[in-house]
């Protein structure tokens, strides 16, 4: 362990390598950037960046590069500093950037108070002293977001924003560097910059580019009193360069030489602006004429450095549980329907008590009154009208009272407080009959019933939240390498698998692309199939195929001498991620139990839709149709539910007849031992789990086609029709069909329904 820490501090100096050249240049540029006097670059990249194992060469290079601009006077202060924090770096091995920023910025302050004890010519001195230290503190950090010349391009993954502008204004200092270095009549400095920002603008956005240009033109022009100039023009011939971006590099040399022809056409003194359009076409023509081998160099290095942001995960979350809740709105829209529906059944229920309740007010209030004839005999429609209003009121307010009574009931009746007292009491006595009835308690029960599945479902949901998708963040990376493979750059990409299986990707790209090749390039990536779905505010979207479908046949027939199937089937998916087929039988035959059937056939689908888990569907729908006092409705339920990604099924049985299975080389029977919903609070489906595999096969029926020419349910002549081949679903239902007809003699003893299915590849 001793010799682990030992090693660890030790940090040995090394031999000078050939890699260390482009660093040290690096360095020396850095060294010779100056703002206002100062020269802190050259520090601050050293403690930052330069491999420490050869300090020697680091130190070196800023010593060269401070006297090549400042001469041999400014040296030792910039030497010392850097000494300083060679030291403090092989007894500091924690990773504190921050702590590390402040030796920097504490090494230049000390570095310059030993300069300053030999030659102090003021305040002035000491206020540059500790605003050069703090320069060198945050350019320390700069630099370290930056990773200019320390990390390996081809191999580093995404930059941030602040990572990205880090490295621009590290570039800015940079060239910087060159300042005072000419060819002629052309400015070193100036054409790189030109030249830098035009390969920025040609495979970056119009944002970064712009950046780029704004922190290269401060950083170039610090020194210069035409600072805010020098951004203005780099900044806005940036933008104009990276909009004709889409033209490839002669677009972004003509915009960029037209926005530089702007800011100069609108500048006060041209001939001030350290700059000349001399400069502008050099770094220009120098653009155009860059192989294209390095110019992919270069691309591979923006699409490396710049990071791709994500859809942001909090409007995603939002949208989906925006989703969630509306649909489980419409679904509570239908509860509350069928809530209503039960309170006018109720209405009417008791509207055949209502004639009890007059008698009765009247036999203790009318009797022996001098009004009675005129009041029951002469005015009776308007006497029996004022009584069902009052009947009302004693509903909604609970009781009937001087307060609540209406005026014109008063001025008629001679006997109001006798008819306000008896009427509540005759209406109190009719209340406790129906208690009696038990109809509150099972209304009460029924209610907590449903109170248990929305808990049900609000746990699913909550659950969904937590573990419902992941994001994929390597398919992200990779997804954006690929496409800059086809000249594609998108801005921003998110990758969400759901525990369905499904994968949703969300890309927001430049407005001219082909979708088809977008969607190539995703489906290699994934290893799975996806199509583009919809685009909104430029952001696209693209969903993940299933993996199966279902070759599906449906075949219903009436019972002999009825125009009407009893019976309600259906057949559909919740989006693409999961397929549903529902068989609903009401009691009896005909119209009568084809209401039953698609009342419970309408219920289950909302709510299947909505999101409800078959399970907490189907609890949902029992309390539901068991609160439907007025009009009992029964049914049985055949609910298939299938993964269309996995294949991994669930088949729920409520009083239905026998479902048929062929599943690889095995036939199975499902039944059910359960009673119909409507008739118990409380259900316990029959549920079986299936793996289905590509040519597994279901047969859902009904007992018109399980009991055809048998008293009792009978299948081992279905189980011989479903082992056939088939080229389809229509063959099979048909055969089932014909069969089961020949069995009853040709007639249709009951109505008959068939849901054909056979798992297939998508």
């Amino acid at each position: 362990m001793n010799e682990i820490k030992a090693s660890a501090v030790k940090m040995p100096i090394r031999t000078p390598r050939f890699n260390d050249i482009a660093p040290s240049l690096i360095l020396i540029l850095a060294s010779r950037a100056a703002a206002i006097g100062m020269l802190p670059f050259g520090v601050a990249l050293f403690a930052a960046v330069f491999d420490k194992s050869a300090a020697y060469i680091g130190i070196a290079a800023v010593c060269i590069g401070v006297m090549s601009v400042a001469g041999a006077a400014a040296v030792p202060k910039y030497l010392i500093a850097m000494i300083l924090f060679w030291l403090f770096s092989r007894m500091y091995r924690k990773r504190d950037e921050h702590v590390k920023a402040a030796v920097c910025g504490g090494s230049v302050l000390i570095g310059g108070c030993v300069m300053l004890l030999v030659s102090f010519n003021g305040l002035y001195d000491l206020f540059m002293l500790v605003t050069e230290s703090i320069i060198a503190s945050l350019m320390y950090i700069v630099f370290r977001k930056a990773r200019i010349i320390s990390d390996d391009f081809s191999k580093s993954g995404g930059r941030s924003a602040e990572e990205y502008v880090s490295a621009a204004v590290a570039i800015g200092v940079i060239i910087a560097g060159t300042a005072g270095i000419a060819f002629g009549p052309v400015r070193v400095s100036n054409f790189l910059a030109v030249y830098v920002i035009l390969v920025t603008a040609l495979y970056s956005t119009v944002a970064i580019s712009g950046c780029t240009g704004l922190c290269i033109g401060f950083m170039c022009a610090m020194s210069s009193s035409e600072c805010i100039v020098m951004m203005g023009i780099y900044g806005m011939s940036a933008v104009f360069s990276s909009f004709m971006n889409s033209y490839r590099k002669i677009g972004c040399a003509i915009g960029y030489v037209c926005g530089a022809a702007v800011t100069f056409i609108y500048a006060k003194n041209m001939y001030s602006i350290p700059m000349s359009f001399l400069d502008v076409m050099a770094g220009t023509i120098l653009f155009i004429a860059t192989p294209g081998i390095m110019l992919e160099y270069f691309r591979a290095f923006f699409n490396k450095s710049m990071h791709i942001e994500s859809v942001s995960p909090e409007l995603r979350m939002r949208e989906y549980l925006t989703m969630r809740l509306r649909r489980a709105g419409e679904a509570f829209r239908s509860l509350h329907e069928s809530f209503v529906a039960v309170s006018e059944g109720r209405l009417k229920k008791y509207s055949g008590d209502i004639g009890t309740i007059l008698d009765e007010t009247t036999e203790r209030v009318c009797s022996g009154c001098k009004m009675c004839g005129k009041c029951w005999q002469t005015d009776f429609r308007r006497t029996y009208k004022n009584v069902l209003e009052l009947i009302g009121i004693i509903e909604t307010d609970g009781m009937l009272d001087e307060d609540n009574i209406p005026p014109r009931f008063c001025e008629r009746c001679v006997r109001t407080d006798t008819f306000i007292f008896e009427i509540n009491h005759v209406y109190e006595l009719y209340k406790r009959d129906i208690l009696r009835r038990s109809d509150a308690v099972t209304t009460r029960n029924l209610i907590s019933t449903q109170y248990n599945e929305l808990n049900r479902l609000l746990a699913g949901m909550a659950d969904d939240i937590a573990d419902g998708f992941s994001f994929l963040e390597k398919e992200e990376e990779r997804l954006v390498a690929e496409l800059d493979k086809i000249d594609i750059a998108p801005y921003e990409v998110s990758v969400v698998e759901s525990t369905s299986g499904s994968c949703e990707v969300y890309l927001r790209l430049p407005p001219v692309i082909k979708q088809t090749a977008v969607e190539g390039v995703i489906s290699e990536v994934l290893g799975r199939t996806v199509s583009y779905e919809k685009s909104e505010m430029g952001l696209c979207k693209y969903i993940s195929k299933p993996g199966f479908d279902f070759d599906v046949s449906v075949l219903q027939l009436p019972e002999d001498g009825s125009e009407v199937n009893g019976d309600c089937v259906t057949v559909f998916t919740d989006g693409g991620s999961r397929f549903y087929a529902i068989a609903a039988d009401g009691m009896g035959s005909g119209s009568e139990a084809r209401y039953e059937s698609a009342a419970t056939l309408r219920l289950l689908t909302g709510f299947l839709k909505a999101g409800f888990s078959a399970r907490t569907a189907l609890g949902m729908l029992n309390s539901s149709m068991c609160l439907n006092m007025d009009n009992e409705i029964y049914s049985t339920v055949d609910l298939l539910s299938v993964n269309l990604y996995t294949g991994e099924a669930e088949l729920y049985k409520i009083g239905s007849a026998e479902t048929i299975i062929n599943c690889g080389d095995e036939v199975k029977t499902m039944t059910s031992r359960s009673a119909p919903v409507g008739i118990v609070s409380d259900i316990h489906p029959d549920c079986k789990k299936l793996s289905l595999r590509e040519g597994d096969t279901i047969l859902m029926l009904t007992d018109g086609i399980t009991e055809a020419g048998y008293s009792v349910s009978h299948t081992e002549w279905l189980k011989k029709i479903i082992i056939k081949p088939f080229e389809n679903m229509d063959e099979l239902s048909r055969e089932v069909m014909d069969a089961a007809l020949k069995k009853s003699r040709g007639k249709a003893k009951d109505d008959m329904s068939i849901i054909a299915l056979r798992l297939r590849s998508a």
